[in-house]
């Protein structure tokens, strides 16, 4: 059940993601400024996308390769 859970999570939070980096730009174009802060309480999803080198658990290692930008964004942020 946690593989599913993380997937799920990881799933949920690139297109969270990928939604806030489009309103940050809009945002920006109309020279607003923005905060947003998203958070996840699922603690293999957070290292998973916070370790530079994670360790992919074996039912894991089908997540599409799409989904792991969001860990090359939280590095260089």
């Amino acid at each position: 059940m946690t593989t599913l859970s993380t997937e799920a999570e990881l799933l949920a939070l690139s297109y969270t993601a990928k939604e806030v980096l489009w309103w940050k730009r809009l945002f920006k174009a109309l020279h607003l400024a923005l905060t947003i802060v998203i958070k996840c309480n699922n603690q293999q999803t957070i290292r998973l996308v916070t370790t530079e080198f994670p360790h992919l658990a074996t039912k894991l290692k089908h997540i599409d390769v799409q989904h792991h930008w969001l860990r090359q964004e939280v590095l260089f942020i």
